[in-house]
Parts: structure tokens; C-alpha cells; sequence
């Protein structure tokens, strides 16, 4: 469920035609968004070859 939710979220339809300042004077809203998506997508797919992942020697 938590990857469809993250894959939904890569298209980031709700800042689609806004235009805001830029964070710190100098970093893109759009650029600072896809970083922090970025960050989240590496946390799962770590938490799923680490811990979800079937070691199939263990069986």
C-alpha cells in the first residue's frame, strides 16, 4: 500500500501550475519535493531488501 501511496505521490499534482518562492532564496519548491521523494523511495525500497526481502538460504 505504502508504494502505491509513494508512487502517487511522485506526481506531484498539487503543485502543478504554482509557482512559489524558492526555499532559502535559492532551492526550487519542485526540486526540494522530489528530494525529500527521493529520500523516502531509498527508505523503502532499504527497509524492503533488508527486512521484507526472503533470504532463501534461511529456509
Amino acid at each position: 500500500m505504502l508504494v502505491v501511496v509513494l508512487a502517487a505521490l511522485h506526481v506531484d499534482f498539487f503543485n502543478h501550475g504554482v509557482s512559489p518562492p524558492p526555499l532559502f532564496g535559492w532551492l526550487p519548491v519542485d526540486l526540494a519535493y522530489h528530494i525529500v521523494w527521493v529520500i523516502a523511495a531509498a527508505a523503502f525500497v532499504l527497509y524492503f531488501t533488508r527486512y521484507v526481502w526472503r533470504d532463501y538460504d534461511e529456509s
